[in-house]
């Protein structure tokens, strides 16, 4: 039967028969986790069709093949986890398959036929004069070309196997990690002389016991309890796993928060999502030794000094809560009585990556409203790698890297949930102050800046958000007694989560998969790429600062603007570009210097000349001078088109 995204406010039920049809031709571990203990994930890289077309015939073949005979359905999925828990039959093997927007076009798909995100917020796309929210069909781009935005490191710096193109990902799982060997062996085998299997990444679930569950749930490496507050789309599960009025309002989710239509697919009938693959190594030992130093200092006790940072406490137990571990509600609370963070700090990951609707404001810097708010979540689908849980005893002995975590997530829209969270929300020196509190127009003396979340926050030396404009730090402002105000503790309680390497997907309808070889093929000669101020910029053979300054500008001397944008791209010498690399080009803005505000020097700037603008009277260029000296250096007479300035308050 049809479904309709827009009228679907809220979980559905699965055995309703206006579903079944959905629920067939979607691919399992969207609306809900596939839950096994042990997962392959194959990342596949597709052929030239250009230079063999014969194996994309064949690979188009393979992939139908794939979907009739091993990949799993949502209907599948379900109708195997209510037999597991009604009389513990085994489902077998899981299977889902993934295509990246490269892999589209090597099947001969063009980008007009590819998925596009929901947009449901009604967002203006990002142009050469105007950045407005910098939105993006993102998906299309990658996530290679989305590093400026997401601070990530460079793509150079992460595993070699990911630097090429990913063109699909095949996810095996099953309980018994023989099964999965057989299968990923099975369709290895069919895959051999068609596509390249770029890698694989094995992931196992760890599990702890903890004395306030009956269960041993699920931990990370650092050895948190983990995959709690994930948004239910199922009335079940949302019944059965969400007790309170708090958690059953929060975690109610519509379908459109993770399903788009499938372009190729049956109108109504066919959905599917976007998945984002991450490979995110974990330093264990510098985070437990930063715990450590941060409880000393503060004068509590280490598993409180962690759970300000994640929190949470190991066990689950919600920090806002209770200063103790030990409770049993995990997820019925909001933070509508912490107003001022000072049972929670804002810098904890629980609170920047869910704030549980305290970022809604009308009028605000954040989310104008209840439905904004909540259309940001995603639907967290990781798991661990590296083996297990290490002995927290010896912290010299903890690993500093070869663990971690294989994020995944779904979502109906990438840079609306994923990207938007990274960026907006871990990323963002001041969230949820002291911005917050000046759109109330009352004063949070506790936070000067909330600094990077403590966990998953990114930052980059010399680089910011092209919209937010500021360099977040680690968070400085901690709680040493509850209820009491904050403390500055200078501890790097930032930066133990490193990006290797992933890719952004999309999880097509098994009808598509299955009519793939019928499907025509379009393969167009590829455009030259230009550089284009708000978008990015692949370097070409023999470019260099200069000339794509002129090519972006129409001016050679801004070129320093484009180098202070990637300077952690290209490195200390501007002069080195190699191609390949990925460039943001920023957009020529701020040409009014304002008091107070970022200023980037234009072609035939002088000091005298900016401060007449910014004051009107340019013999105060002395205060500019001062304020600047470590970017001007030691002659004020020398500037540098694309230098960035802060201008101060007159005096």
């Amino acid at each position: 039967m049809p479904l309709d995204l827009n009228l679907n406010k809220e979980p559905i039920d699965h055995t309703n028969k206006q579903y079944q049809d959905v629920l067939e031709d979607l691919q399992g571990n969207i609306l809900k986790s596939h839950g096994r203990e042990e997962s392959v994930h194959i990342f596949l890289t597709f052929p030239n069709p250009s230079k063999e077309p014969q194996k994309t015939s064949a690979l188009r073949q393979l992939i139908a093949q794939l979907a009739t005979q091993d990949i799993t359905s949502a209907k599948k999925q379900l109708n195997d986890a209510d037999a597991w828990r009604k009389s513990k039959i085994d489902g077998g093997a899981f299977v889902h398959f993934s295509l990246s927007s490269s892999g589209y076009a090597k099947l001969g798909l063009l980008d007009s036929n590819q998925p596009k995100g929901a947009n449901l917020q009604n967002r203006q796309e990002a142009n050469s004069k105007q950045l407005n929210d910098d939105y993006a069909q993102v998906f299309q781009l990658g996530m290679k070309r989305r590093q400026y935005a997401l601070l990530d490191p460079p793509f150079s710096d992460g595993e070699s196997t990911y630097q090429r193109d990913i063109d699909a990902l095949i996810i095996i799982a099953a309980d018994n990690l023989t099964d999965v060997k057989n299968k990923e062996s099975e369709i290895t085998d069919k895959l051999r002389g068609i596509a390249t299997v770029a890698t694989v990444e094995r992931g196992t679930k760890i599990r702890r016991q903890f004395n306030n569950q009956q269960k041993e749930p699920v931990v990370e490496h650092f050895g948190f309890t983990d995959g709690i507050g994930d948004p239910r789309f199922l009335k079940a599960d949302l019944k059965q796993k969400e007790k309170g009025e708090i958690a059953q309002r929060l975690f109610s989710a519509p379908l459109n928060l993770v399903l788009v239509p499938d372009p190729l697919g049956t109108p109504n009938v066919s959905f599917g999502s976007f998945l984002i693959f991450r490979k995110l190594e974990q330093n264990v030992q510098g985070f437990k030794k930063a715990e450590l130093e941060l409880s000393k200092k503060l004068g509590v006790s280490r598993e409180l000094a962690g759970a300000m940072a994640v929190g949470r406490f190991e066990d689950g137990t919600p920090l806002v809560l209770q200063d103790n571990n030990g409770s049993k509600n995990l997820n019925d609370f909001d933070y509508s009585r912490d107003s001022v963070g000072l049972k929670c700090p804002f810098q904890a990951h629980l609170r920047t990556t869910n704030p549980r609707l305290e970022s809604v404001r009308a009028g605000g810097p954040f989310a104008q409203s209840k439905e904004q708010e909540l259309g940001h979540r995603i639907a967290r689908r990781g798991v661990t790698y590296g083996g297990q849980l290490s002995d927290f005893s010896n912290l010299d002995k903890l690993p500093t890297g070869g663990v971690g975590l294989l994020f995944m997530c779904y979502q109906s829209d990438i840079w609306e949930q994923f990207e938007f969270i990274q960026r907006f929300w871990s990323n963002h020196p001041r969230f949820l102050e002291p911005d917050m509190s000046k759109s109330r127009k009352v004063e949070n003396k506790n936070y000067d800046r909330t600094g990077l979340d403590a966990v998953s926050g990114q930052n980059l030396p010399n680089q910011s958000d092209p919209l937010i404009k500021e360099e977040a730090q680690p968070p400085q402002n901690w709680l040493k007694e509850r209820d009491q105000p904050t403390v500055k503790a200078d501890v790097q309680f930032a930066n133990f989560v490193k990006l290797k390497g992933g890719e952004y997907f999309f999880s097509p309808s098994i009808s598509f998969l299955k009519n793939l070889p019928n499907l025509p093929q379009n393969f167009p000669t590829p455009s030259i790429d230009e550089p284009v101020p708000s978008k990015t910029y692949v370097v070409q053979k023999g470019d260099d600062l200069s000339k794509i300054s002129e090519r972006a500008y129409g001016d050679s001397t801004v070129f320093t603007l484009i180098y202070e944008a990637n300077r952690n791209v290209i490195g200390s010498e501007p002069g080195s570009l190699e191609p390949g690399q990925i460039l943001y080009i920023p957009l020529l803005q701020n040409t009014q210097p304002v008091p107070g505000e970022t200023y980037i020097v234009q072609p035939d700037d002088y000091l005298f000349l900016i401060a007449e603008r910014a004051y009107g009277d340019g013999n105060l260029y002395n205060l500019i001078y001062e304020a600047n000296r470590e970017v001007i250096e030691p002659d004020p007479t020398i500037l540098l088109p694309g230098q960035q300035l802060f201008i101060p308050l007159k005096q």
